[in-house]
């Protein structure tokens, strides 16, 4: 019976092949995944559906929270080494997006609030550490703070700033440590005090200003601890 069935299936012209590879989650003979895939929770909870094409994902795949809102749209390019992620909060908005390459963070990462959508931070990567200018944001969109990168690790310029966009401190990092000059402003623009550090630690005189420019006060520091002055 069943020899005349595939008897029948020939003469018929089917390919047996090709009308599998028309369902979903089809493995080929090699046991690589191609065409449409869906892949579910032991409770039928949709995780993901997007297509491989001999195991390699192309195109877009969307993931699913557990109640089926869309958590991530990604598109793979490249043969999977570069994807194009957005992600969402199960409100539906927007609070990530951003590149891998080979299964490591790339290039400008964008983070949003799940709130209002207003834009938090920007993360510059390559091969998964931070590489370039980090900054965050106020909700009226000017910068808060931005803190340079190398490799990973925090080196160089380090910012920060009032809502209105005024400079509120200057400062730098070696090594992913504070080090070099640092000075602090008041909200009018006067300095509010200024010193360095080196190491990580408050580092040599460090003087304190009065709003109106007038000195307050000086003290010294060695490896962050203050030194007092007996004749005082």
């Amino acid at each position: 019976m069943m020899n005349r069935l595939v008897l029948l299936f020939l003469l018929l012209g089917i390919n047996f092949f090709a009308f599998g590879q028309a369902g979903i989650n089809f493995t080929d003979a090699s046991g690589l995944r191609q065409g449409a895939w869906v892949k579910s929770d032991k409770e039928g909870h949709k995780i993901y559906e997007g297509q491989f094409k001999n195991s390699v994902p192309y195109g877009e795949f969307r993931y699913y929270y557990p109640g089926g809102k869309i958590k991530t749209v990604s598109e793979f390019e490249e043969e999977g080494k570069t994807v194009k992620t957005v992600s969402y909060s199960e409100n539906g908005r927007k609070i990530a997006e951003g590149k891998y390459w080979n299964e490591k963070k790339d290039s400008i990462w964008k983070y949003y609030s799940d709130y209002d959508g207003v834009l938090l931070s920007e993360e510059n990567y390559s091969s998964g550490l931070r590489n370039g200018t980090s900054k965050t944001f106020y909700p009226n969109g000017n910068i808060a703070e931005q803190v340079h990168y190398s490799e990973g690790r925090k080196e160089g310029e380090w910012i920060q700033y009032f809502e209105d966009g005024k400079l509120k401190f200057k400062g730098s990092y070696s090594n992913d440590e504070k080090d070099g000059p640092f000075t602090a402003y008041y909200p009018g623009g006067k300095i509010n005090f200024s010193g360095a550090y080196k190491a990580g630690h408050m580092d040599g005189t460090w003087s304190f200003y009065e709003e109106n420019g007038e000195v307050m006060r000086s003290e010294k520091y060695s490896g962050g601890a203050r030194i007092i002055d007996k004749k005082q």
